[in-house]
């Protein structure tokens, strides 16, 4: 069954009962494209990690209604650690397609990076459009939580703000001598203790990350990521490490419920 979106908030703001109208965009979709009828059951988010089924019930000319029937919270999508990507801008519909594969696979906060070897400066109104492209990536992969995207900021500015543990993606040329980076395909999380409250990654341009930018992140306590042998596009990198990352989260998540890490 396909899915909507609705708006909400952090606390669960529809109830079995209530009456919510869609956007126009949803209302669109749902009345043009799905050929909506009036006893159709829809299954819907607020992209705050509530979930919801509905039945189409009124509206007007622009908006189409929509009778709250169920509603349940989603532990799993918003557990601790959430993921956090900030990655850097790329040209054109590259970018695009990491912001679609990154709420695929489960980001929670997302953060454009500016950086020295960059070669794009994010425009105007591409928050909007970004925005758009992360509700489509949330419907189409069912999930019930819309990730945060952040303005564009330089790499200074990102750390500055960073808590938890963090990883920086590295390519070969970028590995130390005697500080070899985690291999991709890590079996385990990699670290011990309390559950974070998040995971981040941070994955520089095609043209790599500046000296300035190595020494701030290390500087920082991030640490290597190897993404493989080869040298990838920022965006398949991005990919790389966020299935790494999803799998630690993963594995985290199940210590943490059967209690064998320490609190």
């Amino acid at each position: 069954m396909r899915q909507f979106f609705c708006e909400g908030g952090q606390a669960v703001s529809h109830r079995p009962g209530d009456r919510v109208l869609l956007d126009e965009e949803e209302s669109h979709h749902l009345r043009t494209v799905l050929r909506g009828g009036r006893d159709l059951i829809l299954n819907l988010t607020d992209g705050c990690g509530h979930r919801f089924t509905g039945r189409v019930a009124g509206g007007d000319k622009r908006r189409v209604g929509v009778e709250i029937l169920t509603c349940a919270d989603d532990p799993a999508e918003i557990a601790e650690p959430r993921l956090q990507l900030a990655v850097a801008v790329v040209k054109g519909k590259r970018f695009d397609w990491a912001l679609e594969k990154a709420v695929e696979l489960g980001v929670h906060h997302l953060l454009p990076l500016i950086t020295d070897h960059g070669v794009i400066e994010p425009g105007q109104g591409k928050q909007q459009r970004w925005l758009g492209i992360l509700k489509a990536a949330l419907k189409q992969s069912a999930r019930s939580w819309l990730p945060a995207i952040e303005e564009p900021a330089p790499l200074a500015d990102v750390l500055a703000r960073l808590t938890g543990p963090a990883w920086f993606g590295a390519a070969p040329a970028e590995w130390p001598t005697g500080d070899p980076a985690r291999p991709v395909f890590s079996p385990a999380p990699p670290a011990e203790g309390p559950v974070p409250a998040t995971l981040t990654v941070l994955i520089g341009p095609e043209g790599g990350w500046s000296a300035a930018e190595t020494d701030a992140l290390r500087r920082w306590g991030a640490a290597p990521l190897s993404c493989g042998p080869h040298i990838l596009r920022t965006e398949t990198a991005a990919v790389a490490a966020l299935v790494v990352l999803q799998q630690w989260r993963a594995r985290w998540a199940a210590a943490d419920e059967s209690g064998s890490r320490g609190a």
